[in-house]
């Protein structure tokens, strides 16, 4: 079988991102064959590394964001470490950054600065709100933007508080499409020669990930709830407690299921119910519909149901832990756990890349980094003599 390059084979990413959004965008950028060179301040060194739980002193965190990637150390408020950079950069194709705005100015490092230095750079800055408009320079993190951009306001039970979704999602969103954002501009630099910025913000993810709530809103008025594990354009579409005390989903997304369902539970009756008949008026009448089938899931046990569900045709599934499934036969089945050598822990598990190829094989082939670990490496790669790097390791420069 024919051995393919991977896509990013000979692109060269400098990342000088933090925690979750930026590292997630390198990581998939040198997931598809980038050298992606992490760049880590001389302090405490990327916050994720502190966030529980952590293996023998690393931080799973950590780990998974920055797979893929060499490591080394540069204090930015040193005028060297600057000139470090500026060297890095006249080589790189890619620049990842995550500080607030005005921080990169500040050090001499802004995308025109830059762009001097190296026209085809793609300088791709990962902010809360984005680099222009009023709240430009405010601070955001995950679930601060959760609450911002609404989508805390539809997430939780009807009636109670509004709640933070349990993943990250814009953090990872936002890292998904600063990478395809920087695809595309590799893309374009092969047609004009030139780089450019890419501006992504967990403000604009979220409001693009409201989708359809949000596009309700802008051609109706119409405000969305919270529905708890419900559908506002849907029902029955929703999580139910089965007799067993565990749970299970059943996704009656359309008419055709929904006479499966009722069939299945022997509730014929429902299906034919002006009330239930059809989407539009389940929808109106949810919270009867979704009482009566409480009552009647609620006296089965979970795999019972399940199986009954299966043979009707109807889409359902557990509700399941992070253990079950990650040892779920499909999720082993698709290999997207995959196994790497750490320099301290030895032969580790790492979530890897979630796409397949039919010409290429992306995935974890390097651990994520120690602090430093190719600082030296890197440095005589940008042409500095071994005497040049003891005086910047002597200088706190680097360590």
């Amino acid at each position: 079988m024919a051995t393919f390059p991977l896509a990013l084979d000979g692109v060269r990413v400098l990342d000088l991102s933090r925690v979750i959004a930026g590292p997630w965008c390198g990581a998939l950028l040198a997931d598809l064959g980038a050298d992606v060179i992490k760049v880590e301040d001389t302090g405490a060194g990327d916050e994720s590394r502190t966030w529980p739980p952590h293996k023998d002193g690393e931080a799973a965190a950590y780990l998974l964001f920055n797979r893929n990637k060499r490591g080394m150390t540069l204090d930015l408020k040193a005028p060297e470490a600057v000139e470090v950079v500026k060297a890095l950069v006249g080589s790189s194709d890619v620049l990842i950054e995550n500080f607030r705005t005005g921080t990169m100015e500040s050090y001499g490092l802004g995308y025109e600065a830059l762009a001097a230095i190296n026209p085809r750079l793609i300088y791709c800055s990962v902010s809360a709100f984005g680099r222009t408009g009023p709240r430009k320079d405010a601070p955001g993190y995950e679930a601060l933007m959760q609450a911002f951009s609404g989508i805390m306001s539809i997430t939780g039970e009807p009636g109670g508080q509004p709640v933070r979704a349990g993943v990250s999602f814009l953090d990872l969103s936002t890292g998904m499409l600063c990478a395809m954002g920087v695809c595309a501009a590799l893309i374009q630099r092969e047609r004009t020669g030139l780089g450019q910025r890419v501006d992504g913000s967990l403000l604009e993810t979220a409001v693009s990930l409201l989708a359809f709530h949000a596009e309700g809103y802008l051609l109706t008025g119409a405000i969305p709830k919270a529905l708890g594990s419900g559908h506002p354009s849907l029902s029955p579409y929703r999580n139910f407690k089965c007799k067993d005390g565990q749970w299970i989903f059943i996704a009656a997304a359309n008419d055709r299921f929904w006479v499966k369902l009722a069939g299945a539970l022997g509730l014929d009756d429902l299906a034919a119910d002006p009330r239930f008949a059809v989407n539009q008026q389940r929808v109106k009448n949810r919270v009867e519909l979704e009482a009566l089938l409480e009552r009647e899931i609620g006296v089965r046990d979970r795999d019972t149901l399940l199986k009954l569900l299966a043979e009707a045709d109807v889409p359902a599934a557990p509700v399941n832990t992070v253990d079950q499934v990650m040892t779920d036969p499909q999720t082993i089945e698709r290999g997207i756990v995959q196994t790497v050598t750490h320099p301290t822990l030895g032969e580790i598990p790492v979530v890897g890349t979630p796409l397949h190829f039919s010409r290429m094989s992306p995935g974890v082939r390097r651990a994520a980094p120690l602090r430093g670990e190719h600082t030296d490496q890197i440095l005589a790669e940008c042409g500095l003599a071994p005497k040049k790097i003891r005086e910047l390791r002597d200088k706190k420069v680097v360590l």
